[in-house]
């Protein structure tokens, strides 16, 4: 039976001894990390944690107390832009990894609230946070963040941009009017029954002018406060000499209130306040659930400034002091340790190390980076100290300079206008000339009495409410259904432009493949070992590596070898001593030139024994395996697939020709794709493209609908149009499936909502619809096609 950590529940190696006692049993444990971790709680008094979690947590790691104590967000500066002073307090919001299930909020409260200089704590296991308040003179924000470190979890600072505080505040206004409007709706149709019975049954003057009165004080905070922001819109399209749909919707709201307050006035003629109530409601709730679609998007996301490292250390020849990596300018020496993160693009001074610029270049293999090399901001150190000299700070940067590029390709993106906002400007326009002519003739020619209300009910019958509804309730429902199949839409546009579609861009790693390195070719000459051996022998060597082609190694682990003096060449290799037989051998996994053998460009990694030459190793990322079904669900569609990719190595020719692509281009600049994009548009083509990385941004931008995987960088999840949250590529066929049905369904709402209309307005003209029958008239248009549109949540 396979034994389980007891903390994480990941297998316990053979031979590991990590054993701890939990209620008068033996525990036992994968590493040092996980026991430190579960003596820490369980010396807590907190081991209530391991009796009513309901996930295992994840995997601890020793980490230096050098790394622990993240002592460069004590720094007044840095402290200053990271939190705020509220009532004497410090408070700040922290992003916690490793937490698996509410047992795990409530292990860190615990152990926060048991620190005397913390006042408040609260976590949020569904986001991953944690709010802290706390007495900075008693203690440091480093402090806390290694009494959570202790815990298994790592927590950094959580940065909130301007834009995030901007939709908190709008989604308080929305709940607010929807409060506003909903509940006074209520209270007038209570009112309103009390109307309609007394006319058929009779009501004295006296109460029926009481029940009106009061309904138009009710009224008052939904016309002046819930109604606003269709008000100020209307306006604003007046100002502007333009009709959009606004303008008919406040035209017949104000007009149907000011027609039943002067009927409350007058004492004549019908009031319709609860329809002018219901009818606010009901838009509010339209735009609230869109507006919640939109922020769900938005959460679903990595937060942009994320990317960027929120501190530097400033090197002056001898110590290093913590700054705000945004302060950094050109000439700073700037110290970065193993893997931080490096906050500006400069030139090394001193030290070697292997860096990680797949944030930058979409490519997943470390780089060798050495004294006079140049390194990019964003990209992540992984095992030396460096010093860096700044040469540019983080506005002029590399990393600037792509979210610059996707600020220009971000206007010269094509725009698809609305058919509903076609029919509304026709419509629109078509509607005031039709009531302004029905006023007159009915004034001048028929009846002077009954003009204003034939005009009421032509406005009423022909109010826009259908029409309105029309698109935004089909595309809420369009998203919601692709919600639950794991497709995030964040831009409602790509459902009229990816029925249309013609061609899909896709990025090579990370995207056709999985973004991790396997082995994909082994070589072995002539040796006394064989293939299983060699592999065993590699494997337990990479494993003192943290490099990512040492992961591909892992898999071919199958025992425990006896190794010593392992010593890792940053950029080159690493080599050990395996006590082999009783015999003490030198054995080197690396480069060509580390292991001292003949460089062939077909292999990446060569393995040498007592200066043997044993193996050679072609890595490659492993191709996903929906790509076989994807590829000709496009083709029986008429869409046509090229790669972008910013690798060079031969596995982008292998797949292009596994599946038949003929547009393939290789070592892509981000601004190579935003050209090859921009051909395919100028000609004609709509574009769809798919990618991971940063550099994949800026051609998002340039494509008509962009895609990113969930397993993509945050920039990436940022600027995409979609996000497949499964990070299964198949799901594309799905999309573009979910994006006809949607099409489908706004063109038969248009058809009734504009049939309607066709139908209703002769009769309301010449006088044969009444503004009761009027008002169900509209209703009823709009019941239809909100119940069309909830078709798509059955699909």
């Amino acid at each position: 039976m396979l034994n389980r950590c007891f903390h994480c529940a990941e297998a316990v190696p053979e031979g590991s001894n990590f054993v701890l006692s939990f209620e008068g049993s033996p525990r036992n444990f994968c590493c040092p990390g996980c026991v430190a971790v579960a003596d820490t709680i369980i010396s807590q008094g907190l081991g209530d944690y391991y009796r009513f979690r309901t996930a295992p947590a994840a995997k601890a790691s020793l980490i230096p107390e050098q790394l622990q104590s993240q002592t460069s967000y004590d720094n007044d500066e840095v402290l200053s832009d990271l939190s705020a002073k509220i009532d004497g307090l410090q408070q700040i919001e922290l992003s916690i990894t490793g937490m698996s299930c509410a047992a795990c909020a409530w292990l860190i409260e615990k152990q926060l609230k048991q620190h005397p200089a913390i006042a408040k704590v609260s976590v949020n296991s569904g986001t991953s946070r944690c709010v802290v308040s706390w007495d900075p003179a008693q203690a440091k924000l480093s402090d806390l963040l290694q009494k959570i470190s202790k815990l298994g979890y790592q927590a950094s600072p959580f940065i909130t941009d301007s834009e995030e505080h901007s939709y908190q505040s709008e989604m308080r206004a929305y709940l607010r009017r929807l409060a506003v409007s909903g509940i006074m709706s209520m209270q007038v149709m209570m009112l309103a029954f009390g109307l309609y019975f007394g006319d058929y049954t009779g009501i004295e003057q006296q109460y029926e002018g009481y029940l009106r009165w009061v309904s138009l004080l009710l009224t008052l905070p939904v016309m002046i406060y819930a109604a606003a922001p269709f008000s100020k819109s209307a306006w604003r399209a007046l100002q502007s000499r333009q009709l959009n749909m606004d303008v008919p919707i406040v035209l017949a709201l104000y007009y149907t209130f000011l027609a039943s307050t002067y009927a409350t006035i007058s004492h004549s003629g019908e009031v319709y306040f609860e329809s002018v109530c219901m009818f606010v409601f009901l838009l509010q709730l339209g735009k609230f659930f869109e507006f919640r679609a939109r922020k769900q998007a938005r959460d679903a996301t990595s937060n942009l400034l994320k990317i960027m490292p929120v501190t530097a250390w400033l090197w002056d020849g001898e110590q290093a002091t913590a700054t705000s990596a945004r302060r950094l300018q050109a000439g700073d020496l700037i110290l970065v340790k193993a893997g931080e993160t490096i906050p500006a693009d400069g030139v090394i001074q001193s030290g070697s190390s292997s860096v990680d610029e797949s944030m930058l270049t979409g490519e997943y293999r470390a780089v060798a980076r050495q004294t006079g090399d140049t390194v990019l901001a964003g990209s992540v150190n992984h095992d030396g100290v460096l010093i860096v000299a700044v040469n540019k700070g983080l506005t002029q940067s590399r990393l600037g300079q792509i979210i610059s590029l996707q600020q220009q390709t971000l206007h010269q993106k094509p725009q698809l206008l609305e058919k509903t906002d076609k029919i509304a400007r026709f419509f629109v326009q078509r509607l005031l000339v039709v009531a302004t002519g029905t006023f007159a003739i009915w004034y001048f020619y028929v009846d002077a009495d009954r003009a204003f209300w034939v005009t009421l009910s032509v406005l009423v019958a022909t109010c826009p409410c259908a029409l309105s509804l029309a698109t935004p309730t089909a595309i809420t429902c369009a998203l919601a259904r692709l919600n639950r199949k794991g497709i995030l839409i964040k831009n409602q546009q790509v459902l009229e432009f990816l029925p249309n579609l013609t061609k899909v861009f896709f990025d090579k790693t990370g995207t056709l493949t999985h973004g991790k390195f396997s082995v994909r070719q082994l070589d072995l000459p002539p040796s006394n070992f064989s293939e299983s051996q060699v592999l065993d022998l590699i494997a337990n060597i990479e494993a003192y590596s943290e490099h990512p082609i040492a992961k591909a190694f892992a898999d071919y682990r199958q025992s425990q070898q006896a190794l010593s003096e392992v010593r890792l060449q940053i950029g080159a290799g690493i080599s050990a001593i395996w006590h082999y037989q009783q015999q003490p051998l030198l054995v080197r996994v690396g480069n060509a030139a580390f292991c001292e053998v003949t460089a062939d460009a077909n292999w990446q990694v060569f393995c040498t024994i007592d200066d043997q030459h044993v193996a050679s190793i072609a890595l490659a990322d492993e191709i996903r395996p929906e790509i076989s079904q994807l590829m000709p669900q496009l083709q029986a569609l008429g869409i046509s697939f090229g790669i972008l990719t910013g690798d060079s190595s031969n596995q982008a020719n292998d797949i292009a020709s596994q599946f038949g692509i003929e547009s393939l281009h290789k070592s892509c600049t981000p601004e190579d794709k935003v050209q090859f994009i921009q051909q395919a548009v100028d000609s004609g083509d709509i574009v769809l493209m798919v990618g991971d990385g940063i550099n994949d941004s800026p051609s998002f931008h340039a494509a008509h609908v962009s895609v990113a995987l969930d397993s993509g960088t945050d920039l990436s999840k940022n600027q995409a149009d979609v996000v497949l949250l499964h990070n299964d590529l198949s799901m594309l066929a799905e999309l573009i499936a979910g994006a006809q049905l949607a099409k489908k369904v706004v063109r038969q709402n248009l058809l009734w909502a504009v049939g309607y209309n066709l139908v209703i307005i002769p009769l309301a003209v010449c006088g044969f619809v009444s503004p009761y029958v009027a008002v169900i008239g509209m209703s009823f248009s709009s019941l239809l096609v909100v119940s069309n549109s909830l078709r798509l949540l059955k699909a």
